[in-house]
């Protein structure tokens, strides 16, 4: 656990590596093990940060759903916390990069780069009414209720590749806090972040996974569209890219990461 702020210190946080401040947010019933397979690739030129989301991992439920909006407040305190005022770099995956889009508009000067891996950004009118479903009955019934279906969709059987780190995700997605999940759902279904994309100043990576059925290839390549200058690339993955493909989608951001204009580079040269 990382020495942090008043609202902060209930997150669990892990900090690793060394050189430019990266932070990792995971997807939504994900904890910051979603990214176990990923960072040993990133380490060696990042200092990473990645935290377990309220209710998730070993963090503490919220008393109160945060929404979007707190979830972002709550990882820009992370972030000024930790790296005392430099910019980062930020991985947002799935729902973490709806949190992450949502940070970078509130403060861009806290953010310097965005890498969207397939980014829920928003939510389809019949997928709204299946988030407030799975909502409920997790609270009902708990997470072993609706893992199968979840899961059925965001990490198919065909790429359980390495069944042991599956059987490690099923256990920790299983050990998600209901109402935390059921509240995120609910945060999720109200997102409405695409018309926002123009509004995005920082460089923007946007990465689909070739067999994700949730965010498809086609879908993510358009939202790449909106934001001006972004970049655009397909891995070999489903919906959990850091799970299915790490070492393909951790050679992706370490050439976007590294494309990046270096500070003072401008001035040098003007």
């Amino acid at each position: 656990m990382l020495p942090l702020g008043a609202t902060a210190k209930a997150v669990h946080a892990r900090l690793e590596g060394t050189g430019k401040p990266l932070v990792l947010v995971h997807e939504l019933g994900g904890s910051l093990d979603s990214f176990e397979l990923i960072v040993p690739h990133l380490a060696d030129s990042h200092q990473v940060l990645r935290y377990d989301q309220n209710g998730c991992g070993m963090s503490a439920p919220a008393k109160v759903s945060l929404g979007l909006a707190g979830e972002a407040d709550l990882l820009l305190e992370l972030i000024a916390d930790t790296f005392e005022g430099e910019p980062c770099r930020i991985v947002g995956v799935a729902a973490g990069a709806a949190i992450a889009i949502t940070a970078a508009l509130a403060r861009p000067d806290a953010i310097a780069a965005l890498a969207l891996c397939a980014p829920a950004l928003e939510v389809a009118v019949h997928r709204r009414t299946y988030l407030k479903e799975r909502a409920a009955r997790a609270r009902a019934e708990g997470m072993t209720a609706i893992a199968e279906a979840s899961l059925l969709r965001s990490y198919p059987p065909a790429l359980r590749r390495d069944e042991a780190a599956f059987a490690r995700y099923l256990s920790r997605f299983l050990a998600t806090d209901p109402a935390s999940y059921a509240a995120a759902n609910l945060a999720l279904g109200e997102a409405h972040l695409v018309e926002r994309l123009p509004d995005v100043t920082q460089p923007c990576l946007f990465l689909a996974g070739r067999h994700d059925e949730l965010r498809p290839p086609a879908e993510i390549e358009r939202l790449s569209r909106s934001v001006p200058g972004a970049r655009f690339a397909a891995v070999d993955s489903g919906h959990i890219m850091p799970m299915q493909a790490p070492a393909e989608m951790a050679e992706h951001l370490l050439a976007f990461f590294g494309s990046l204009p270096r500070p003072g580079r401008e001035q040098a040269h003007a």
